[in-house]
């Protein structure tokens, strides 16, 4: 793949030293010369100067922007040399599929930083679905492609302009077809005619519509059954609204329809001025949902991001207490996110369990710092205090309604797999999922970092360890994906520094 870096070597302006430029000459070279219209792919070090600028502009100017992470997973059986040239071509895909105005640059193997300028935050859902539905339609399943989005800039503002509308109407007969073709057109819409529920199917392969109508009774597969087919496929097609235009009076219809998730119906024949007020109506209430949804989001947002910075403000205060434990708790958090993200969690599993593990230690807020800074070995009743903080931990998490998984880190992370951990001495399973991932997280931590009695254990020797916990303190599933984040990390960057 092309990458572009940012140098002074560039010859646009070759020639002899002698014959100096204007500044007109020079804006009117710079404006001849051709760019691409596709992302401008950097290389890391001049990615990180472009994005520094430019989010100083979009801040300052109330811009709008959007970040992307692209995240590329393995499938099951696909070589390890295929899965490495997929994610190249998957980055000149996303490369070609922006615009100059975009910038891009490959932060992993498996994965790409994309800064979208000037996009509006409704947009974004629909763009990625275009770009991730062409890449799958070319290239197949060789890959998963996950990402992750935010959106940076003023509250959005929802259009209600009708030439920004795309509709869609599917009807075998033709008639019907050009009278509400030429009545929405008329009335500004942007419409597409389609003659059958396998054509809607295919013309949503690239095009997301705001609303579609579509046909009840039609030859091969009817309304119901493309409306079924349209409901399994992803979310962001699966959510457009659909009126079903029907010559059946049947009250059995309308209800089969309404419980199929249509929107409303239209009967047949109708009259254009109709037609238009209800199709109007319908977008408009399908706008104002989408603006309260996007407020509900906002606020749901602002209150997750003061309880990440409680939570981690907490982290701190805790890992403060014990001179040998900076960062302890953040280090823990992100190998059990990584952990489960290897293994299949969610984007909200893998958000919980990350908060499990910044708060897994909570607990030491109650245990004497002497206690906790000793530099000598732990004698018997010092170390009873010790595991006393699980329990501690749970105690005050547990008035944490609204998240009442935090308990399972907090108190369940040092049982071990064979049965002889504390403080309940749980076995195998009945240990919780997330307390199993935290327990092999926080001991490669604890092995990787400085404590008063030795330094950091070299990379062998905590593999080691993890191998031989497999089945007796960890979950062997849990322990072997450890072991390959240790494998792929031949520097050592996991540690404390």
């Amino acid at each position: 793949m092309e990458q572009i870096e940012l140098n002074t070597d560039d010859n646009l302006f070759a020639g002899n030293d002698e014959d100096l430029f204007s500044i007109s000459s020079i804006s009117g070279i710079l404006e001849e010369k051709s760019i691409p219209n596709t992302a401008l792919e950097l290389e890391s070090g001049t990615f990180s100067h472009v994005y520094r600028y430019v989010i100083r502009h979009v801040v300052r100017d109330r811009k709008s922007a959007c970040k992307i992470l692209f995240t590329l997973l393995k499938t099951d059986g696909i070589d390890p040399g295929v899965f490495e040239k997929k994610c190249t071509e998957f980055g000149e895909h996303i490369r070609t599929s922006f615009r100059k105005t975009d910038i891009l640059t490959r932060v992993r193997p498996s994965q790409y930083f994309l800064f979208l300028a000037d996009i509006k935050k409704s947009a974004i859902s629909r763009v990625l679905a275009d770009v991730v539905l062409k890449w799958y339609k070319q290239y197949g399943n060789a890959l998963n492609v996950t990402y992750e989005t935010e959106y940076i800039g003023a509250e959005e503002e929802f259009s209600d302009d009708v030439s920004e509308k795309k509709l869609v109407v599917v009807d075998d007969d033709p008639t019907i077809l050009k009278l509400a073709g030429y009545t929405l057109s008329k009335a500004g819409y942007h419409v597409s005619a389609l003659r059958s529920g396998e054509a809607l199917l295919r013309f949503l392969e690239n095009n997301v519509p705001d609303l579609i109508l579509l046909d009840v009774k039609m030859p091969v597969m009817d309304g119901f059954e493309t409306l079924k087919k349209l409901r399994s496929m992803e979310r962001v097609l699966a959510d457009i609204p659909i009126v079903f235009l029907t010559a059946d009076e049947s009250t059995e219809a309308e209800k089969t329809g309404l419980s199929l998730g249509a929107t409303d119906f239209i009967k047949k024949p109708f009259v254009p001025e109709v037609l238009i007020l209800r199709v109007k109506h319908i977008l408009e209430l399908e706008t104002l949902q989408r603006y309260l949804s996007r407020l509900v989001q906002i606020k749901t947002e602002e209150n997750q991001r003061l309880f990440v910075h409680v939570v981690q403000s907490l982290a701190e205060a805790i890992d403060a207490k014990d001179t040998y434990t900076n960062g302890h708790s953040g280090r823990v958090a992100a190998y059990s996110k990584e952990i489960a993200r290897r293994s299949g969690f969610s984007p909200e599993e893998q958000s919980d369990i990350f908060m499990m593990g910044l708060l897994h230690d909570v607990g030491k807020i109650g245990i004497p710092d002497a206690v906790i800074n000793k530099p000598a070995k732990l004698n018997e009743e010092e170390y009873e205090i010790i595991k006393s903080h699980p329990v501690m931990g749970a105690r005050i998490l547990q008035n944490i309604k609204e998240m009442p998984k935090l308990v399972t880190g907090a108190r369940w992370h040092h049982e071990r797999f064979d049965g002889t951990g504390y403080p309940d001495a749980l076995k195998g399973y009945a240990i919780p999922e997330e307390a199993r991932i935290i327990a092999v997280a926080d001991a490669y931590d604890a092995m990787s970092s400085r404590r008063s009695y030795r330094d950091i254990l070299p990379r062998e020797a905590v593999q080691r360890e993890i191998t031989e916990g497999r089945g007796t303190q960890f979950d062997p599933k849990y322990a072997d994906i450890m072991l390959e984040m240790i494998y792929q990390d031949t520097e050592y960057l996991m540690r404390e520094f």
